[in-house]
């Protein structure tokens, strides 16, 4: 059977840039559900506590990993209305940290949902034409570095 990390690692490696980023915003949007899950129990334990912060640091590593993969000059505009998204998403996340609510998690959440959304209609048109390819490997310390984000 295949170790967990080695099939992330697997998938990193085989996986298209785009489904790469695709992968990204679903560990971060899984990460953010637990941590709603655990703020809205009455009397979370301190092992919820602890997996709670361990989920919302997760999703903030996994925006700034996002932010830094930005390419303003090929990105352009979109470059930039994403990286001010990531901004604020990762304020609201500190401010969450501090302060529970739920609501902004989910509103966090819902964001996320559809920037994936629109990447994965990208995929399905970059592939349509013929301009998106799978890598034929991403360099070994790239992809541990990746999967250890997922």
């Amino acid at each position: 059977m295949m170790q967990p990390h080695r099939y992330l690692e697997n998938l990193v490696n085989t996986a298209n840039p785009v489904r790469l980023v695709i992968l990204l915003y679903d560990k971060a949007i899984n990460s953010l559900k637990s941590a709603v899950e655990i703020m809205e129990k009455t009397e979370p334990s301190p092992e919820e506590i602890e997996r709670k912060y361990k989920a919302l640091g997760r999703a903030g590593d996994i925006l700034a990993v996002l932010d830094g993969t930005l390419n303003f000059e090929k990105g352009g505009e979109i470059a930039r209305q994403l990286h001010e998204i990531y901004e604020g998403l990762l304020n609201d996340l500190l401010r969450v940290v501090v302060q529970d609510d739920p609501q902004t998690v989910k509103r966090i959440i819902k964001v996320l949902e559809n920037l994936r959304a629109a990447w994965v209609e990208a995929e399905i048109s970059l592939k349509k034409k013929g301009r998106l390819r799978t890598p034929n490997r991403v360099c070994g310390e790239k992809a541990q570095s990746l999967a250890a984000t997922l």
